[in-house]
């Protein structure tokens, strides 16, 4: 059974989050304490295969705690919790202190603290098998010419993603986030949009796997949800690998497109279908809902969160082309290959 250690010195949040692990079923256990040193001392103390903790503790410096944990226990994958208040400050941590996942709190639903926490566990399993396999070879040095590149290329995609996440969240924030006029209310449930989105695209695009089966899985255990009469699937057309940075690409989309749909909608079906073509793929997103089935009655408001998806799709640079009909929307993008 696998291990967590969770530091949030902040009470309300860390009873929020006792309460959401203490209601699941999980295939860990976890230690849940409020400083530094009692989670250095807990990771001393114990094979610990996941780490999280707030960016900013008492004390002791998120930045020193995260490159402690990381001396102490290498094997341990570290991710950041913040309330996501600057965004530049947390891509900036994120990259000095090789997190693998970022936790935006407060948590909103169980899934915002579960789905890092079981990403994490599904790259660790990746990294121990690959370790496993390498032991196998004669020698260290035996990797294949073709390994290392792929091994570079990804880690040369990760170092590429972060700075572009921070250009494409410039950006966004520069053209989308000008709230002045707002009324408090909007002006609230927009910048905690923003925030989400943001989390959304520095765990998919900058930190994610990149492996199709991987990205449905965990877009299945967000958006399909039958009994909350939310649906979702998403298929490939061919068996050929999806080049892992399109992929990212295409998980943040959909984590998006979903996201909004759980938020403004008493229950959807979503059908998502990737196409891969000679110059691009092709994404085509159909889109039902239910008869007035709105969560978010004021118009107004809808269509903020709805624009402020669009605008983050946008931000990618792709050509999409969106068609609404009665009860229905369909969503075709091209990612180029």
């Amino acid at each position: 059974m696998g291990f967590v250690v969770i530091a949030e010195p902040d009470e309300v949040n860390a009873a929020r989050i006792k309460t959401i692990l203490d209601s699941l079923d999980k295939d860990f256990s976890y230690a849940l304490v409020g400083s530094a040193e009692a989670a250095i001392q807990l990771v001393e103390q114990n094979t610990t295969d996941v780490f999280i903790a707030d960016m900013q503790m008492p004390v002791i410096k998120g930045t020193e705690l995260f490159s402690m944990i990381e001396m102490m226990s290498p094997e341990t994958i570290r991710i950041v919790m913040t309330d996501g208040a600057r965004i530049a400050d947390t891509v900036a941590f994120m990259n000095e202190c090789r997190t693998f996942k970022i936790i935006i709190k407060p948590c909103r639903v169980a899934d915002d603290l579960m789905a890092p926490i079981r990403a994490a566990f599904r790259y660790k399993e990746q990294l121990e098998r690959a370790a496993g396999q390498e032991q196998e070879q004669e020698t260290a040095y035996s990797m294949t010419e073709q390994a290392y590149l792929e091994h570079r290329r990804m880690w040369l995609m990760r170092a590429s993603n972060n700075k572009r996440a921070q250009d494409v969240l410039a950006e966004l924030m520069k053209v989308n986030l000008s709230f002045s006029d707002m009324e408090a209310e909007r002006k609230e449930r927009l910048g905690r949009w923003y925030v989400w989105i943001v989390s959304e695209y520095i765990n998919c695009v900058s930190c994610g796997t990149g492996e199709f089966k991987t990205a449905a899985e965990g877009l299945a255990a967000f958006g399909n949800k039958p009994e909350q009469q939310e649906y979702f699937e998403l298929r490939c057309t061919a068996d050929e690998v999806v080049d892992p940075e399109r992929m990212n690409e295409v998980t943040y989309i959909l984590r998006i497109i979903t996201g909004l749909c759980k938020d403004i909608l008493n229950g959807y079906r979503i059908m998502a279908i990737l196409e891969p073509m000679e110059k691009v793929y092709v994404l085509r997103v159909r889109i039902q809902m239910y008869k007035d089935s709105f969560r978010i009655k004021n118009t107004t408001m809808r269509e903020g969160l709805s624009r402020a998806t669009e605008l983050a799709i946008d931000a990618l640079g792709y050509k999409s082309v969106v068609m609404n009909k009665e009860q229905e929307t369909i969503f075709n993008l091209a990612l180029r290959r």
